[in-house]
């Protein structure tokens, strides 16, 4: 036979009294605890918010990304115009000097061919066009076909 103290005996006991306390005074312990304790928001006010913040979120990704772009193409048509369209011309009698001085030189420094244009010499040319006395013949996604007085010259970029 096995004898346990009172110690032993309270340790026992006690786990089964309060589980039959809780049991009795559950609707009492719920309303404190309602009354005690902050609520939150549960269920379809919650997903709401959620779906609110997460719209709101993406919004503003999609705000920071049009931003960027809209940068890099005002930065990208500031040099377009700065280095291509707005080119100060000069005076006839300096053009002539420099007709002389160029007379046959060419520079390709850009090419479009799904459009048929390329820039040489910081001027935009097409199939048939006329720069410094050459007849632009072809244009090739690396190089320029031109038709000149002493005959067929291709000007390629980077060269």
């Amino acid at each position: 036979m096995m004898y346990l103290s009172n110690k032993q005996m309270i340790q026992l006991a006690v786990p089964a009294l309060l589980a039959v306390a809780l049991l009795y005074f559950q609707d009492e312990i719920l309303t404190l605890m309602h009354e005690e304790l902050p609520q939150h928001k549960v269920g379809k006010i919650l997903s709401e918010e959620v779906n609110i913040y997460l719209r709101i979120n993406r919004d503003i990704n999609l705000y920071n990304t049009i931003e960027k772009k809209v940068k890099k193409r005002e930065l990208s048509s500031a040099w377009l115009s700065k280095n291509f369209l707005y080119k100060k011309k000069s005076f006839k009698s300096d053009m002539k000097t420099q007709k002389k001085v160029k007379k046959y030189t060419w520079r390709l420094d850009a090419v479009f061919p799904k459009h048929d244009m390329a820039i040489m010499n910081a001027q935009f040319v097409h199939s048939n066009s006329i720069i410094n006395n050459a007849k632009v013949i072809k244009i090739k996604f690396d190089s320029v076909l031109l038709k000149t007085s002493k005959g067929l010259r291709w000007v390629h970029l980077f060269h």
